[in-house]
């Protein structure tokens, strides 16, 4: 079984922003300051004062180009409300929630600080 652990450490990214966010054909991924990059296949939420403004599915398609507010916004922390969700917590109120659907596959992925050469 897959989901998100209560103590998961995602302490790097805090106070970093997110850098990139790369679309795939069937992935979001999420380039953070500190190095570190979140891949899913999975459902991807994301709420400004308490309003879902965007959303992007397994079909591979953002419902609005509102994600984008992501882009160099601050990190303050993050949350694992459940084993199948992860939120992110901004600055100006911005949240991004990772949900994991699957129980026989890994749907999100956590990759440490990027090596580049």
């Amino acid at each position: 079984m897959y989901g998100f652990p209560r103590d998961l450490d995602l302490d790097d990214i805090v106070g970093s922003e997110i850098q990139q966010i790369c679309l795939g054909r069937f992935d979001v991924q999420f380039r953070f300051g500190s190095g570190r990059a979140i891949c899913t296949q999975a459902l991807v939420e994301v709420f400004q004062g308490g309003e879902m403004i965007s959303a992007w599915d397994q079909e591979g398609k953002w419902s609005t180009a509102s994600f984008q507010v992501l882009l160099d916004a601050i990190i303050e922390g993050y949350a694992v409300l459940d084993e199948r969700l992860l939120e992110i917590h901004f600055k100006d109120a911005l949240k991004l929630r990772l949900h994991d659907t699957s129980a026989e596959f890994k749907s999100v992925q956590f990759y440490p600080e990027m090596i580049v050469v």
